[in-house]
């Protein structure tokens, strides 16, 4: 009896983490609408959860179809939902200057790039499905992860509130270049482009080189300058995984 209760409980742990990571994107989709560096904040620590519950999944063997299936419902709020509505508060800002609006008196190009703060949610939405119909994507990611999307916005919104640039805040409180983040977010969550997986089977450097090669240098830019950091770093994460897919061809040439 005892050790039945034993096992439920160890199997119950990734999934008591996932939804911890649910309610963290919860809370992100209220504070987005009263603190966006809040509201970014939230979602980057659904992100440590998002981490913490598939380790905990493989150190205590307690994978189960469940457990997936819920992982992908609280991401899509995460780093789908959540993120969408950070964006969407940005775009107002960029073209509003954060006075109140009236949706009636919106233009139809105001309308547009309105929306276009919820693409994030859709192809999160996309790329999770595909996802779950996949037999696993092992060591490579076939697109960007929605968590790493969903945490470059939530960041993003971070650092236009606690950054002490104008140069910075004018740059992203600007709806052509959020806008344009969207698209870009969007389309890569989607794309066919082989990213690598940061999960270590092993720590011999010889076999995770690519990975060291990414975290080293994303851990001394972290200490040195913060959250504020995490916009860089997933960028320097997407040109790394496209020198991967390179080096190959260039090879065979």
């Amino acid at each position: 009896m005892a050790t039945s209760l034993i096992k439920s409980i160890k199997k119950s742990v990734p999934s008591i983490i996932t939804i911890l990571n649910l309610l963290s994107g919860c809370i992100a989709i209220l504070l987005s609408f009263q603190d966006i560096m809040l509201a970014g904040l939230m979602v980057m620590l659904a992100g440590v959860f998002d981490f913490v519950d598939g380790l905990a999944a493989r150190i205590l063997d307690a994978y189960s179809e469940m457990g997936r299936e819920l992982d992908s419902l609280a991401d899509i709020v995460s780093f789908g939902v959540a993120p969408s509505f950070i964006l969407f508060q940005l775009i107002s800002a960029a073209l509003f200057q954060g006075l109140p609006f009236s949706v009636i008196l919106l233009t139809g190009a105001e309308s547009v790039i309105l929306a276009s703060a919820f693409f994030p949610v859709v192809f999160a939405a996309i790329r999770l499905a595909r996802y779950n119909l996949s037999i696993g994507e092992g060591d490579v990611f076939r697109g960007l992860p929605s968590p790493a999307a969903g945490i470059f916005i939530a960041s993003v919104g971070y650092t236009a509130v606690a950054t002490g640039s104008v140069f910075i805040q004018n740059l992203i409180i600007n709806s052509s270049v959020l806008v344009l983040m969207s698209i870009t977010l969007s389309i890569l969550m989607i794309s066919p482009l082989r990213m690598f997986s940061i999960k270590f089977r092993n720590f011999r450097f010889a076999d995770n080189k690519i990975r060291y090669t990414f975290l080293m240098p994303s851990a001394l830019i972290l200490v040195y300058s913060g959250l504020t950091a995490i916009p860089a770093i997933i960028i320097y994460y997407i040109i790394l995984s496209v020198i991967v897919n390179l080096v190959p061809m260039i090879k065979k040439n």
